[in-house]
């Protein structure tokens, strides 16, 4: 899967918060993942889907905290309830994929990523990373890159 280097500024991502190991790609906890969405599309939220992976924990097989939710552009957008997550500014591998289901086509893109994790094309920072939906088939994820990172594609 192709992916290109962006710089990007800091992201701040709210909403309902989830701890699991790596993505929640299939079974209970990608069940819980898809009825943390159905809550927060139900309400009006006040910036764009957004889901945010921090507090990456690697040591203990890559468990993180999942925020799905929106984007912020201030404390001030902060909903009642929930939380805020802060993607710190950087180097990003970014990926764009589409697909007739977007659930689905997530999982694509998170599985090339390992995949490309695995085989060295890409060194990540395990700062933040993050994904923006530009429409309802359409997936835009940011991967933070170590400093070292000498697999650009």
């Amino acid at each position: 899967m192709d992916f290109n280097i962006v710089e990007r500024h800091e992201t701040l991502v709210a909403g309902t918060v989830l701890r699991s190991p790596a993505l929640a790609v299939e079974g209970p906890r990608r069940l819980k993942v898809e009825e943390a969405w159905r809550h927060n599309l139900k309400r009006e939220l006040p910036g764009p889907p957004a889901s945010a992976y921090v507090d990456h924990a690697p040591e203990i097989g890559s468990y993180l905290t999942h925020i799905v939710g929106y984007r912020c552009a201030s404390l001030d957008e902060l909903l009642p309830g929930d939380v805020l997550a802060r993607v710190p500014g950087g180097r990003f591998a970014r990926f764009i994929r589409s697909g007739d289901n977007l659930g689905d086509t997530i999982v694509s893109v998170w599985r090339a990523v390992w995949d490309l994790e695995t085989a060295g094309a890409l060194v990540r920072a395990y700062t933040g990373d993050f994904e923006h939906y530009p429409d309802q088939r359409t997936v835009e994820v940011f991967v933070a890159l170590a400093d070292d990172d000498t697999g650009e594609k």
